[in-house]
């Protein structure tokens, strides 16, 4: 498998389609993300400030947590739209499909009930792990602390495991459910499938996903960094209260946050799904999308190698 190659096609993707960037910024989970300082009002460039009004005033800290609930939750069900969107234009992108932003958005329709309830499944699925681990471990601790301390050094990789592996599944899943417009039990199979058979090339992967999450990371913090000074510097000298500080952040860091959120999301959604191709067909078709082509291939049954 060429890595470099999927990188470079993912930027690709990212760059010419800018059209995507308003599916990749839902993606992204940005779509509705305001920085908690500036709800706050305080200096986002001083960290410490959040930290002593956590202590020192825990109660407005938990008003403005719960002012963004619905915000945060109306956000996650468009990501998974999103999602959908970008896969159903990537495939086509790459197989020589018509893509337009009226078939991505009808992908994002086609596909959201399948694509939430596979994210329903893994996150409960996860949650139901973490709640049961956190109860064996705490019955080990109330056994023996030595016998608990020890269990950890088992419990913490397997742990470690488990979460790549149902990550990783997922990813895949999603791909399956829109590229090949199957049920959530067959995406899963074929997701739990491609994984055991090509365990290396996702360890690979996911190293690679990542390292960029990281670097994507690093830059967005810069680039928030230097825009959060004359923000700051704004908020400082007219002494802002929150929600005026609020509205300075849009209007200067938000754009630029949404443009940079935007291709990220894209890059990362693009990154898994040429993946996904590259595993089950390495060298995409034109074939595949003829005119009159619906979502997914005629051929349901793409082969895994």
């Amino acid at each position: 498998m060429d890595y470099g190659r999927i990188v470079s096609r993912s930027f690709e993707i990212a760059w010419e389609h800018k059209w995507l960037w308003i599916f990749g910024i839902f993606a992204a989970g940005m779509g509705l993300n305001l920085r908690i300082e500036y709800l706050l009002g305080i200096s986002p460039t001083n960290p410490m400030e959040l930290i002593q009004l956590m202590l020192n005033d825990p109660d407005r800290i938990n008003a403005v947590n719960s002012s963004l609930y619905p915000i945060s939750i109306f956000s996650g069900l468009i990501t998974v739209f999103a999602l959908g969107s970008i896969i159903d234009s990537v495939n086509r992108i790459e197989r020589g499909g018509i893509f337009s932003f009226s078939t991505a958005f009808s992908a994002g329709v086609d596909n959201y009930l399948k694509l939430f309830g596979l994210s329903i499944i893994f996150i409960t699925v996860s949650m139901a792990y973490v709640f049961f681990i956190s109860l064996f471990i705490t019955f080990l601790f109330a056994i023996n602390m030595l016998i608990g301390g020890l269990s950890l050094l088992i419990i913490f990789p397997v742990t470690l495991f488990i979460f790549f592996s149902l990550l990783q599944i997922l990813m895949i899943s999603l791909r399956v459910v829109v590229i090949r417009n199957v049920g959530i039990i067959e995406s899963i199979s074929e997701g739990f499938t491609l994984l055991k058979m090509h365990f290396g090339k996702n360890i690979a992967v996911f190293f690679i996903f990542i390292a960029f999450l990281i670097g994507f990371g690093i830059i967005t913090f810069v680039i928030w960094f230097i825009l959060s000074f004359p923000i700051d510097i704004v908020i400082q000298a007219m002494n802002l209260k929150a929600f005026a500080a609020m509205m300075t952040a849009m209007f200067l860091g938000l754009p630029v946050t949404y443009l940079l959120g935007g291709f990220i999301g894209l890059f990362y959604t693009t990154f898994m799904t040429l993946f996904y191709i590259e595993l089950v067909d390495p060298k995409p078709e034109s074939a595949y999308f003829p005119e009159t082509a619906q979502s997914a291939p005629p051929n349901d049954n793409t082969p895994l190698i």
